[in-house]
Formats: structure tokens, C-alpha cells, sequence
């Protein structure tokens, strides 16, 4: 039998190996670990040839039936993917949680996860289907990146948002409104330059249909 102090570090880290992976949050994962590993010993199972499957099936368990913790928006750029697995691990039966947690998320083969099932590699791979990733996703990409040596990945931008054709529409049409009142006011009084102290008087002329409804223009002169 393993210390317990080897042991308890086994069981906790192959367990928070998957939690992360659901989870994205190292102080959720860790509980779950905690909480799994401490099943397992109270099963009597601890040291069994079934542990790391044993195992597995706590960890999901407490992940998906768990308290899950509220990230933030933007925190987590893999948010929406982990809640995808959790939703689909919530509906699969045990064998098929214990087969597709350790192909795809912790990275075992199949062959391997085989023998610590007691089923065939093929039996192995047809269960873990349920937890088979979209083309171009890596499950193993959503592991603690402390401990798979990845760059932390920043989350995405938000993206900006086109204005819609009829918001442009609008726009152009309140523009048009208002270059077309402006040109029906009819033209301003022009003023003569300023007239310095001392100097020549000045002259304000009004042109336009009033002058013309007044017999002429409009001549108004202001001597000092």
C-alpha cells in the first residue's frame, strides 16, 4: 500500500486534472478534487485496480451535480465549451463518463484506459464517443495552464458591432431634412465691415423677397 501522504497527491491531482478541465476555476477544481479523493478513501477503494475509474466517476459527479462557480463574462475565454461538457456528461451514463473523461480530458489511451476498466480498447472508444470533441478542439487545451505549461489565453474582444442598413438610413435622411430646411430660410442680412471709431457710417442692405415687397432694397445708415 502507497503512503497516504503519495497517495492523497495521486488521487488529488488525477482528479483536479479533470475538474479544471470542466470547471476553469482552480479553487472550484481543487475542492472537487478534495472532495472526490476523499470518497474514494471512504470507499475502501483507494488502492483498488478500478481507483483511477472509481476515481473519475466522483470527480464528474461532484463537477457536474456540484455547485459550479460564477466566472464573470470575458474571465474565461473556454467558458461556454466547459459548460457544453458538463451539460453532456450530465446526461451520459457512467461507463461513459469513466471512458470519455480519461480519453479526452485527461488524455489517456485507449488502451490504457482498457485495462483499468476491464473492457476491450474498442468497447473503450465507442463509449468515449459521447464526450468526442468538434473537429479542431482539443479538450486537453482547457487544462490548468500552471500545469500543462501553456500560455494563459486572454479572452476574446468584444466584438463591434455593424451599424444595421436602416440605422444609415435614417441617419442619411435626418441629414437631408436638415440641409433642405436650411436652404428654404432664404438669405441672411449681410453686414458692411465694422466701422472704426471716427470712421465712415454703416451701411445694412436686406436683399431678397421682403426688399422686393418693399419696393427695393433696404438701406439703413448709422452715422457716430
Amino acid at each position: 500500500m502507497r503512503p497516504s501522504s503519495e497517495l492523497d497527491r495521486t488521487l488529488e491531482r488525477n482528479a483536479y486534472a479533470i475538474a479544471y478541465r470542466l470547471l476553469g476555476d482552480r479553487p472550484a477544481a481543487g475542492a472537487v478534487a478534495g472532495i472526490a479523493a476523499e470518497r474514494l478513501r471512504q470507499s475502501g477503494r483507494a488502492d483498488a485496480p478500478d481507483w483511477l475509474a472509481n476515481l473519475t466517476l466522483f470527480t464528474i459527479d461532484q463537477a457536474v451535480g456540484g455547485v459550479v462557480p460564477a466566472v464573470e463574462a470575458g474571465d474565461d475565454p473556454h467558458a461556454s465549451l466547459r459548460a457544453a461538457l458538463r451539460r453532456r456528461l450530465a446526461r451520459a451514463e457512467p461507463d461513459e463518463r469513466i471512458a470519455g473523461a480519461l480519453v479526452h480530458l485527461a488524455g489517456y489511451p485507449p488502451d490504457f484506459v482498457a485495462s483499468v476498466t476491464g473492457r476491450s480498447p474498442d468497447e473503450v472508444r465507442r463509449l468515449a464517443g459521447v464526450l468526442a470533441p468538434p473537429p479542431g478542439i482539443a479538450y486537453r487545451d482547457l487544462g490548468d495552464p500552471e500545469l500543462t505549461g501553456a500560455p494563459p489565453q486572454e479572452p476574446a474582444p468584444p466584438r463591434r458591432r455593424r451599424p444595421h442598413w436602416t440605422t444609415v438610413a435614417v441617419l442619411v435622411l435626418i441629414v437631408a431634412l436638415v440641409v433642405a430646411a436650411t436652404r428654404m430660410t432664404g438669405p441672411r442680412p449681410t453686414l458692411g465691415p465694422p466701422v472704426e471709431e471716427g470712421g465712415a457710417p454703416v451701411h445694412t442692405t436686406v436683399d431678397g423677397p421682403d426688399a422686393q415687397r418693399n419696393g427695393g432694397p433696404l438701406t439703413q445708415q448709422t452715422s457716430e
